[in-house]
């Protein structure tokens, strides 16, 4: 039972940095923009809303090819990922297990 603990632990640890990091929003106090028109992207936001490392809701367009963000390969892809992730941590939870049950 006390692996499970460990688990819990070790997810909480690791998931809680993140919380804290939504929780710390700065305000600036900049003057907002002119709004800047644009005639190639279908956007619900002005553009400069939308230039950024993290895009606010509303920027972008929505997918229209398997390969496009947010389309079928990439979840798929993600899929993929998740379930290797998944794999590899029963393989190793599996050799702990092994190796512990092992005499000295």
């Amino acid at each position: 039972m006390t692996w499970l603990k460990r688990l819990l632990v070790c997810a909480v640890v690791s998931i809680a940095p993140l919380a804290a990091v939504g929780s710390n929003a700065v305000a600036t106090t900049t003057p907002p923009a002119p709004p800047v028109t644009n005639d190639f992207m279908d956007l619900e936001r002005d553009v400069s809303e939308c230039i950024s490392a993290m895009p606010k809701p509303g920027c972008g367009r929505e997918p229209t090819a398997s390969g496009d963000r947010g389309g079928a390969m990439q979840l798929a892809l993600f899929g993929i990922i998740l379930v290797a992730m998944a794999g590899i941590g029963t393989r190793v939870a599996f050799a702990v297990r092994a190796r512990d049950r092992q005499p000295s």
